[in-house]
């Protein structure tokens, strides 16, 4: 099942892809506005000055990190039980009526602003998911005396990607904090932190 959806999501991505390279080939063969002139020197303006494009290419990046997300499910825990899959909707369901509640009540309403923290939302929300399932999967395994060393290191393997993931953001999160001159972007940093204090926990 879990095999079946990432081909699922690979065969969408694709399709994605193949749908934003034909609407951008398209704008490229179609004449210019004015009628005359070159479009050779601003063909990129030309191709990101749709508002099509633009869905389109929101589109593919999503898909590719929902493929990216299924690929290390599957590496790191195979085949999710029902307890587990039940759990983990409940986290994400939580979690993004949570934040989804609160985020509008305190980011600008411009497009720059919606794009950073719908990516900050994404980003915490999968590796919150592969946190939990971290948890989970080492209370069954704690629990089962036939455990093999390999279901141990792939568990651990999650949990060290988490982190290391987790740490890298915050280290983009203070840059991007230094630049902007933001108090706004310190909830970034603030909301990344506690992950690596629950793994210690």
């Amino acid at each position: 099942m879990a095999v079946n959806g990432l081909y699922v999501a690979a065969a969408s991505t694709a399709a994605s892809a193949a749908a934003l390279q034909w609407w951008a080939a398209s704008l490229l063969d179609a004449p210019p506005a004015g009628g005359d002139g070159d479009r050779d020197g601003d063909w990129l303006s030309a191709v990101l000055g749709s508002h099509v494009t633009v869905a389109l290419l929101a589109n593919l990046v999503a898909h590719v990190f929902l493929v990216l997300v299924l690929a290390l499910k599957t590496l790191f825990f195979v085949q999710l039980t029902s307890s587990e899959t039940r759990k983990v909707l409940e986290h994400i369901i939580n979690y993004v009526l949570y934040k989804g509640t609160f985020l509008p009540l305190v980011v600008p309403p411009n497009s720059q602003q919606i794009v950073l923290w719908s990516t900050w939302l994404g980003i915490l929300c999968s590796l919150k998911m592969f946190q939990s399932l971290a948890r989970e999967r080492l209370e069954q395994l704690s629990a089962s005396p036939s455990v093999t060393p390999p279901k141990y290191f792939r568990v651990y393997s999650a949990l060290l990607l988490v982190l290391s993931a987790d740490l890298l953001w915050i280290k983009l999160c203070v840059g991007f904090c230094k630049s902007c001159n933001s108090k706004l972007f310190g909830f970034c940093f603030l909301s990344h932190l506690v992950l690596p204090l629950r793994q210690c926990r």
